[in-house]
């Protein structure tokens, strides 16, 4: 079990002896589409005091999970995703309940609204955006082909770029690289801003070299005794 990862679905409100058999699998029946990745996702228990739905997951399959159900509930851009979030919403808002669902790795917690009114977007914005990761996905056809990167753990799949320049990406394939572009951003009513989509239009290969390297270098290039200055400037500017 080592190399597994928890997904717990807690459904606030009702008990293990209270919900009806045939409502927990349908609750069971969207969980698992919404999770995606149906070789990798396992049933593991239903735990007391409420009605949480525990299914554990291949650690490899994390960074492509947790990114599926976080689109789901912040941007509603992935078809295959939004349906059995939107369901499972529709279910708990019929049985006037909520649940939640955190995210291994990181703490984030995942709500899912149910009765209660949903975070609505409520700005967007249009800017240059750069964004850097391990390339892990290629994939589509046409003028602009999609691309993922794997960001703290994490797949950011909501970049698209053009076809000439994906050729030259699949050359860079499991590497780290920063890509820039027309990024769009929007913030919903809790504050909170997310990237909805990146249309790329340039890349570059990033080092993937040992810290101690990096200092090395820079060493090489700062003055003797300009740390000093350096960390003094950065006081000032606190102190301003």
């Amino acid at each position: 079990m080592n190399d597994f990862l928890e997904y717990s679905f807690r459904i606030i409100g009702p008990k293990p002896e209270t919900i009806p058999m045939t409502r927990l699998v349908a609750y069971m029946a969207e969980l698992a589409k919404l999770l995606g990745a149906p070789e990798s996702v396992h049933f593991k228990e239903i735990r007391d005091q409420s009605v949480s739905i525990v299914a554990f997951a291949e650690a490899q399959s994390v960074a492509i999970i947790s990114p599926r159900v976080r689109e789901a509930a912040h941007n509603d851009n992935d078809a295959d995703a939004a349906t059995p979030w939107r369901k499972l919403n529709e279910f708990l808002a019929e049985d006037g309940w909520t649940a939640e669902m955190p995210l291994p790795k990181g703490g984030e917690v995942i709500s899912f609204p149910g009765a209660s009114k949903a975070s609505k977007v409520i700005r967007v914005v249009n800017q240059h955006t750069s964004v850097q990761g391990r390339l892990i996905r290629i994939e589509g056809a046409g003028d602009r082909i999609k691309i993922g990167l794997e960001i703290d753990g994490d797949l950011t799949a909501r970049i698209s770029i053009a076809a000439a320049h994906a050729k030259e990406l699949a050359a860079l394939f499991h590497q780290y690289v920063r890509v820039s572009g027309d990024g769009r951003w929007s913030r919903d009513s809790s504050g909170k801003w997310s990237l909805d989509s990146l249309l790329a239009t340039s890349f570059e290969i990033l080092e993937d070299e040992p810290l101690t390297e990096t200092l090395s270098k820079l060493r090489e290039i700062l003055p003797p005794e300009s740390g000093a200055k350096i960390i003094a400037a950065v006081e000032e500017l606190r102190r301003a």
